[in-house]
């Protein structure tokens, strides 16, 4: 109701909008690329963690 709940790309801060965008890995992206950005930051995070 009124946007106050909508979910929010975790990468640009878009807020969801009915019809636009898509729901993976149980996040909600506004494009294709914000997706491949994120997925390609969680790569990088997951990496640069530990000893080596």
């Amino acid at each position: 109701m009124f946007g106050l709940f909508a979910r929010k790309d975790p990468v640009c801060g878009m807020k969801e909008e009915k019809g636009k965008g898509f729901e993976k890995s149980g996040k909600w992206f506004c494009s294709e690329q914000c997706s491949k950005g994120y997925e390609k930051e969680a790569k990088q995070t997951k990496h640069s963690h530990g000893c080596c």
